[in-house]
């Protein structure tokens, strides 16, 4: 009889590309286990027999809502009677707690962020303060009795000490993808993921201004989930401006299918973040992506993204705070010179699944 294991998240989709993607579908293809997902309403269906989606609607920006519905999450934990619980947030720990009680079942803590961190750094309000010490003060109590913490970023074996107990990093690397072969005779820029601020999209944008003043022959494409309307009434109006400046941004997480597309079709991707204390020991998914399949990308000189980069291959340093449109421009003239590797193995989520199923199966044998 095959193993029961339910993914909760509150705000993710239920095709959430690390919980369906990658998770699930690693778990799924052994058949040992029955995979259920709980999370926001997706865009597609399940394809996978093993995979069952369980579809719950709520807004990020409804914070009585978030609280709410973690009771209709809990009863549908209940209802499926797992033996192993994934939460994917600091937002169910509590319900996991009433979960290990009830059901006996095994729990693991999928940490893809260090909220405490988060909420101090990147929003320094004096509420935000406090919720960070708040949310840390949970975790710290989930070491009582989560079973397994997976981390999505080396650096959180540091940064994290509540998950010391018992722990397996498990990054967001890239899964295996069909590509076809690129076509240089236009240039064709990419900015993928999450749209912010803080992730360099205005750094893009202005970069991208700098290229077309050399050669008009060019195009930025900007795909990708923006939660600050602000900055989403930005990018449209710097659209109506630059002819050359594609938008497929919305409100709601956009299809991973489709940002593997615009990889597929860009031929220059764009990582504009600037260390900082948020990020500067975090890998960006993105640099994973480009290094796998092939895509050339700029990155901030001296950095470690660009030390990973180069090593992965792909990686063109540039300052973005000195940008020259002539520099860029001959850098990107040769670009099979900067693939060391064939098959950047360690880009890979194919080198990162065998983790899952080694924790898996230590929690059944455990049981």
């Amino acid at each position: 009889m095959k193993k029961k294991i339910v993914i909760a998240s509150v705000l993710k989709p239920v095709d959430d590309v690390r919980a369906y993607w990658k998770l699930s579908q690693s778990i799924a293809k052994t058949n040992k286990y029955e995979v259920n997902i709980i999370g926001n309403k997706g865009k597609k269906p399940s394809s996978d027999e093993n995979i069952r989606f369980h579809p719950i609607s709520i807004k990020r920006s409804n914070w009585l809502k978030r609280v709410l519905i973690r009771e209709q999450i809990l009863f549908k934990v209940l209802r499926l009677k797992p033996d192993i619980l994934i939460i994917t947030t600091h937002e169910l720990i509590n319900t996991a707690l009433l979960c290990k009680i009830l059901l006996r079942c095994k729990v693991v803590y999928d940490v893809q962020e260090n909220y405490k961190k988060n909420l101090i750094h990147i929003n320094p309000a004096f509420m935000k303060k406090l919720a960070a010490w708040l949310v840390r003060w949970k975790e710290n109590l989930s070491q009582l009795f989560i079973d397994t913490f997976w981390l999505a970023e080396k650096c959180y074996v540091d940064e994290l000490s509540f998950t010391s107990k018992k722990n397996f990093i498990i990054e967001n690397k890239a899964f295996k993808y069909s590509m076809s072969e690129r076509d240089y005779s236009i240039i064709k820029m990419l900015y993928s993921g999450t749209v912010s601020d803080y992730g360099g999209v205005k750094r893009a944008v202005d970069l991208f201004i700098h290229l077309i003043k050399k050669n008009q022959n060019c195009k930025l494409h900007i795909i990708g989930q923006v939660h600050d309307k602000s900055l989403s009434s930005w990018l449209k109006n710097q659209q109506k401006m630059i002819p050359q400046l594609e938008l497929n941004i919305s409100d709601r997480p956009i299809p991973h299918e489709e940002i593997l597309n615009a990889i597929d079709q860009c031929n220059l991707g764009i990582i504009g973040y600037m260390p900082s204390e948020v990020n500067k020991h975090k890998v960006p998914t993105k640099l994973y992506e480009y290094s796998r399949y092939r895509l050339p990308y700029l990155v901030q000189k001296n950095t470690q993204w660009c030390r990973l980069g180069k090593k992965l291959g792909g990686a063109i340093p540039i300052d973005f705070k000195n940008i020259s449109g002539d520099d860029i421009l001959k850098s990107i003239a040769n670009t099979e010179d900067l693939f060391p590797n064939q098959y950047p193995e360690e880009a890979t989520w194919e080198y990162e699944s065998q983790k899952i199923l080694q924790s898996l199966n230590s929690l059944i044998n455990e049981s």
